[in-house]
C-alpha cells in the first residue's frame, strides 16, 4: 500500500509542476509575440562629406571599412584615383559586409544607390554579383531591408552602375555584401544615395 500511495503522490507532484511549467510557459509565449528590436551597432561618421550622400575621397570611404560591422579584407587604394575601397574576394569561403556610415537625419526618398567600380577577377569568372540592403524608416514591414542587385563587369577601367530599388526610402544607412564564387579585386572609388 505504502508504495502505491508514493507512486501516486510522486505522479501527482510531477504533474502538478508541469502544469506550473505550462501555464508559466504560456506566459512566456504570450510576451514572446511582441518583437524585441535589438539595434546593431551605430557608424558614426566623423568625416563631413564633400557632397551630400556621396562617398568619394580617401578620408570619406575609410569610415566605410574602419567600423565595427564591416567584414571583409579592405584597403584604401590611391594608385589611380584620389581613393578607393579595394577589397579583396577570396571565393565562397570570403566574407563581405561593406556597412556604410549613420545618417542623421535619414536620406529621403533614395530609389538607387551608384557606384563607381573595378572588378579585377584573378581568372575564369568574368562578373560579380553584388547587392545592397537599405535600412530605412518608411520599410514594409518595419524590420525588413530591402536589397537591390547588380552584376558588376570586370574590366580595366572604371565602371558605373546603379543599384536600384523600388519605391523610394528614406536611408538610415546601407551595406553592400556580394555572392563571390570567384577571387580577385573588387574596388569601390565613389558611393553615392541617389534621390526621386
Amino acid at each position: 500500500m505504502a508504495p502505491r500511495f508514493t507512486k501516486r503522490f510522486v505522479s501527482r507532484s510531477i504533474g502538478c509542476v508541469l502544469g506550473c511549467a505550462g501555464l508559466m510557459s504560456g506566459c512566456e509565449l504570450e510576451n514572446a509575440s511582441v518583437p524585441h528590436i535589438i539595434s546593431g551597432p551605430s557608424v558614426p561618421s566623423p568625416v563631413p562629406l564633400r557632397a551630400p550622400y556621396v562617398w568619394d575621397t580617401r578620408d570619406e570611404l575609410v569610415v566605410w571599412t574602419g567600423n565595427l560591422v564591416s567584414r571583409g579584407s579592405f584597403s584604401i587604394d590611391s594608385d589611380d584615383s584620389n581613393g578607393a575601397i579595394a577589397i579583396q574576394l577570396a571565393g565562397p569561403s570570403g566574407m563581405l559586409v561593406l556597412r556604410g556610415p549613420d545618417i542623421d537625419p535619414p536620406a529621403r526618398a533614395i530609389r538607387a544607390v551608384r557606384i563607381r567600380y573595378r572588378w579585377l577577377p584573378d581568372s575564369g569568372r568574368t562578373s560579380l554579383s553584388l547587392w545592397a540592403a537599405f535600412d530605412a524608416t518608411n520599410a514594409t514591414p518595419p524590420d525588413l531591408q530591402p536589397r537591390a542587385f547588380a552584376t558588376l563587369d570586370a574590366g580595366g577601367g572604371w565602371q558605373e552602375i546603379e543599384l536600384r530599388q523600388s519605391p523610394p526610402l528614406d536611408v538610415r544607412y546601407l551595406y553592400f555584401g556580394t555572392y563571390s564564387l570567384g577571387t580577385g579585386v573588387l574596388k569601390l572609388d565613389t558611393i553615392t544615395l541617389v534621390g526621386g
